[in-house]
């Protein structure tokens, strides 16, 4: 099946499709209404109190996976970490964007600002770290996505190791990380002062990041089982990268660090929603880089016996990840 990802972008696109079209056929049948703000959330909030009727919101929320998808695709091939003639990647975001989803939620659409912070983080050319522009704008998208899902500041953590990795050390750099972190928030506070509910908004926000805790919700005994096999490919996918990084040149293995350490932010937003079954939502991003290497990249081996052998196994976890996808 993995073949299919490197050959006509047609049929891959309609494989996309099709496979999305399974994932959503229960929830658009089903139509439940948007998720409810998960603690506080303004800009969340503002969107559901729109009304959005439950089946339009089901489709954005389609269209927005499948934008998303692309959009990280093409990131992916601008800089080298995936091949140009592969949709792969968008498949697999697609699939963990998807695979918990019923409609719009705060996670949904908060993931969706990983993709243009990605974008500022990623390098170009030979320069090996990034502009201050960049970082304040990374700083302020964190901030913004924060306002969608409370829990998304943990992604300040993820910057800072990416900080690390780009020898952003100066007080500068983290003078312009502050500044961008605090411009949506101040304007948010100007708001609530203006309104006499700035304490309410402090209280809330105090309360919204305490709220840490270990959940684990009661579901089927099939739906666990393909939310850990999905977990567990995720998981050995960041490794196996992991432990290939200095087979590539040190920009290469820059970005890819930056996509991956994605994941140590999802880690910890899994102690603000539930630990099981997992948000697959929150790794999305990295297992579409992490888990397209390990399905296509070629093993070193000068068997051809070897070779069609891994192929085979290959295609029977891609096959098992998107049966999993639909189960979950």
């Amino acid at each position: 099946m993995q073949r299919l990802f490197g050959q006509n972008t047609i049929v891959q696109v309609v494989t996309l499709l099709a496979v999305m079209a399974m994932l959503w056929a229960r929830p658009l049948a089903q139509a439940a209404p948007m998720a409810a703000a998960d603690g506080y959330a303004p800009l969340y909030t503002a969107l559901l109190n729109l009304h959005i009727p439950s089946t339009l919101a089901i489709i954005l929320a389609i269209l927005l996976i499948l934008f998303g998808g692309f959009y990280l695709n093409v990131l992916l091939v601008r800089t080298n970490l995936t091949r140009q003639n592969s949709l792969l990647p968008t498949f697999l975001y697609c699939l963990f964007m998807s695979a918990t989803a019923t409609t719009l939620s705060p996670t949904l659409l908060a993931n969706l600002l990983i993709l243009p912070i990605l974008n500022l983080l990623l390098l170009r050319g030979t320069l090996l770290t990034v502009s201050s522009d960049k970082i304040f704008g990374v700083a302020a998208l964190i901030a913004i996505a924060s306002m969608v899902y409370l829990p998304m500041l943990s992604l300040l953590i993820a910057y800072l190791l990416v900080a690390i990795n780009y020898r952003l050390y100066s007080w500068r750099e983290w003078a312009i990380l502050l500044l961008g972190l605090l411009a949506p928030y101040i304007l948010l506070w100007g708001y609530h002062f203006a309104t006499g509910t700035l304490a309410d908004c402090f209280a809330a926000i105090g309360q919204g990041l305490a709220d840490l805790d270990i959940r684990i919700s009661h579901t089927s005994t099939p739906v666990m089982l393909a939310n850990l096999l999905l977990v567990a490919v995720a998981a050995w996918s960041i490794f196996s990268l992991w432990n290939r990084l200095g087979e590539h040149p040190v920009a290469w293995q820059k970005n890819a660090v930056t996509v991956m350490l994605a994941a140590v932010s999802g880690l910890v937003m899994l102690f603000y929603s539930t630990l099981m079954p997992a948000n697959l939502q929150l790794f999305a991003a990295p297992f579409a880089l992490c888990g397209t290497r390990m399905l296509s990249t070629p093993q070193r081996s000068h068997l051809r016996q070897r070779r069609q052998w891994t192929v085979w196994v290959n295609d029977t976890i891609l096959i098992l990840i998107v049966i999993a996808a639909i189960v979950c």
